[in-house]
């Protein structure tokens, strides 16, 4: 079957998408604003640094104030300081839009938490963040710019099927990782279960019985 004008502008629409989304990465910790901001100012610096995760460049914003207020008071995000929000507020909010389009918030907060828990400082954790999604992104970058190559929208439609279930089964595994340390954390209010009772032999049995009879005759 021949294609269409259509699909040649659609690969090529994507071609130049998947160019975009190779050469963005977000700023890194040393980069960040380093002074007090409000929040119009929080929510206009976020949405640009996520701007290529929304689907549709006039879909609107990623990140609104009322999302960071309820953050903030669900304690998923460190409280500001009388309403000033600082680097540690940006890299938190960054990697939790970032992660909420595959997990939950409490479960992405919790991964967050964790991190920083474990001895490493916020900035550590946000810099590896960051490394890790620039080069994710190169990768799928890669198998886009493939799609120069396929031969008809079946195929195209088909490498939109192969993310879509990368994307499925690392969820499922994140999810269980997650669990697994929520499992550990309450190791100490799981009670192991009892041991077997141990079965009488015969003979200890009959004993048994027999002193029972001997105490209700006396």
């Amino acid at each position: 079957m021949e294609k269409s004008a259509k699909f040649y502008e659609d690969v090529a629409e994507l071609q130049r998408w998947a160019k975009s989304f190779r050469e963005f990465k977000a700023n890194e910790w040393d980069t960040l604003p380093d002074i007090d901001l409000y929040m119009d100012q929080v929510i206009g610096y976020l949405n640009r640094q996520l701007k290529n995760q929304g689907k549709d460049k006039d879909e609107g914003q990623i990140l609104t104030p009322s999302m960071i207020n309820n953050y903030v008071k669900s304690g998923q995000v460190t409280h500001p300081d009388r309403k000033k929000y600082v680097r540690e507020h940006l890299a938190q909010l960054y990697m939790l839009c970032s992660m909420k389009q595959i997990l939950t918030i409490p479960d992405a907060s919790e991964l967050i938490r964790r991190l920083t828990d474990d001895g490493h400082g916020i900035g550590e954790v946000y810099d590896a963040f960051i490394s890790d999604q620039h080069a994710i992104n190169e990768g799928i970058a890669s198998v886009i710019e493939q799609t120069d190559a396929v031969g008809s929208e079946y195929d195209l439609l088909r490498v939109a099927v192969g993310l879509v279930l990368n994307a499925t089964a690392e969820r499922i595994a994140a999810e269980r990782i997650i669990a697994l340390f929520r499992a550990s954390d309450g190791d100490s209010s799981v009670a192991e279960a009892p041991a077997p009772a141990e079965k009488k032999k015969p003979a200890e049995k009959k004993a048994q019985e027999k002193k029972k009879k001997a105490d209700k005759a006396e």
